[in-house]
């Protein structure tokens, strides 16, 4: 039986590079070799404390690029040797909250590394759910497999943005100087926003998020953000808070940085059971704020990113500061727990 590498979830904080046999080839499917995945706060979570999401043994990540090596005889619009990315999030297509237009919060969806195996992987299957949904993306020529692996948490932000109604010209905080902030704060620059600034605490990413064009860093140890933000909106607020920390401290205090009439976006969960807030209600009332949740994304998203990704004049690649043939993965996540990353990409089949 021929086998390939994978990384293999088996229980909390339990991952494994095993050899795993090469995924089966069907008349309804395709089969990828993955050429970069990177590796997403779920895959940490995984490594960690584990998710009951996800079906154990079961091959994890999801931020991939990759060639089509099988495309079935009865797939149409696919064929061997094309690129293609996911939108990873697989909805049942029948609920009510599908037929709504809202996939990404299917109660019945299926993602891909919980219910569907992976991309950390020298090969990965794509289930026929995931044809029926339109989730599978063709990669254009030009876009490199690096940065057309940032798809997915791109079409994350696409979705938030959208929902929070980023325009030209606005104003934009991100709280959060993560991978997804840097990912936020550079979508935002995209979008024309007339003023970009993201808050962190801590190096290194303080010294990598200023490598950032267009994008204003607040330290928030050493500044006062409600002041500095206040300088540079003509004392107004921003337009629009995105949330990108998963902290309680950070929800509650979005609110006072947001101008009358603003929006926050409450980008990051907390965890369950310690997800309340103590929410100042009168700064929602006397300012008529807006405030929102995004989760996930959906195929057109997802397509919007691809296209941004292709387009040059973007900085996105700044945000990749680590890559890591799979062998070394667990080095990978180590770094991810320190905080000593933006984002990290993993290549399954070949070395960087």
């Amino acid at each position: 039986m021929k086998t390939m590498r994978a990384i293999v979830y088996h229980a909390p904080g339990d991952l494994r590079l095993e050899k795993q046999p090469l995924p089966a080839r069907t008349d309804d499917n395709l089969v990828v070799a993955v050429h970069a995945c990177a590796l997403c706060g779920t895959d940490l979570k995984l490594a960690t404390v584990g998710n009951p999401r996800c079906h154990p043994p079961r091959i994890i990540g999801h931020e991939m690029a990759g060639t089509i090596v099988h495309a079935g005889r009865n797939v149409a619009d696919f064929s061997e040797g094309e690129r293609v990315t996911l939108a990873t999030t697989i909805a049942c297509g029948q609920c009510r909250i599908c037929a709504l237009g809202l996939q990404n919060l299917c109660p019945a969806s299926k993602p891909i590394s919980y219910d569907y195996d992976g991309a950390l992987a020298e090969y990965m299957a794509i289930p026929p759910a995931a044809l029926r949904g339109g989730n599978v993306i063709k990669i254009p020529d030009g876009l490199p497999n690096e940065l057309a692996a940032l798809s997915e948490p791109l079409s994350c932000a696409v979705n938030a943005q959208e929902i929070a109604g980023v325009r030209r010209g606005a104003s934009v905080l991100v709280v959060g100087g993560g991978p997804l902030g840097a990912i936020q704060a550079l979508l935002a620059v995209a979008h024309g926003a007339g003023k970009v600034m993201i808050v962190q605490r801590s190096e290194p990413r303080l010294s990598m998020l200023r490598r950032l064009k267009g994008v204003t860093v607040i330290d928030g140890k050493a500044e006062a953000v409600s002041q500095f933000v206040e300088r540079q909106t003509d004392g107004l607020g921003a337009d629009v808070v995105i949330v990108c920390a998963p902290a309680r401290e950070a929800q509650e205090a979005a609110m006072a940085f947001a101008r009358k009439g603003g929006t926050v976006s409450l980008f990051a969960s907390l965890p369950k059971g310690s997800a309340d807030i103590t929410l100042d209600s009168r700064l929602v009332h006397y300012g008529e704020l807006r405030v929102v949740g995004a989760s996930d994304s959906r195929p057109e998203h997802v397509r919007k990113a691809v296209a941004l990704l292709a387009e040059p004049k973007h900085d996105f690649e700044k945000v990749i500061t680590h890559s890591f043939p799979l062998a070394k993965f667990v080095q990978a996540i180590e770094l991810m727990k320190q905080k000593q990353t933006m984002k990290v990409l993993v290549y399954p089949g070949e070395k960087p």
